[in-house]
């Protein structure tokens, strides 16, 4: 494996690791029936970043269909866009989604199927 697919690998662990954090977020506020925003984790490839953005559960769930699909908070995305590990679907008001491509792809999408 090549630094370039090690690094594009990592990319799409972290990203994904903000992911399942983000499915417990919607859980528990399913289970509580909240209404209105939900603050959920930015799912950038910064393993450190800790930016809410607040969307409502249906724009979450929307989100959620599309299993390499990712939201950012604004400028968040250009770490994955960089190294060729994603691309900008749409902008959003207050957000950024990207779609992972290649390496990065694979692997979440192959994370999302062994959940299934």
């Amino acid at each position: 494996m090549s630094q370039t697919d090690l690094t594009i690998e990592r990319i799409a662990e972290n990203q994904a690791a903000f992911r399942e954090a983000n499915e417990k977020i919607e859980a528990a506020a399913d289970s509580m029936e909240l209404a209105g925003p939900v603050p959920f984790i930015c799912e950038c490839a910064d393993p450190n970043c800790m930016e809410i953005i607040r969307l409502n559960l249906d724009e979450y769930e929307d989100i959620r269909q599309h299993p390499a699909r990712f939201f950012t908070a604004r400028g968040h995305a250009e770490l994955a866009v960089s190294a060729a590990a994603a691309v900008v679907a749409e902008e959003r008001a207050g957000y950024t989604l990207v779609d992972k491509i290649g390496i990065a792809r694979e692997i979440v999408e192959e994370r999302y199927d062994e959940r299934l």
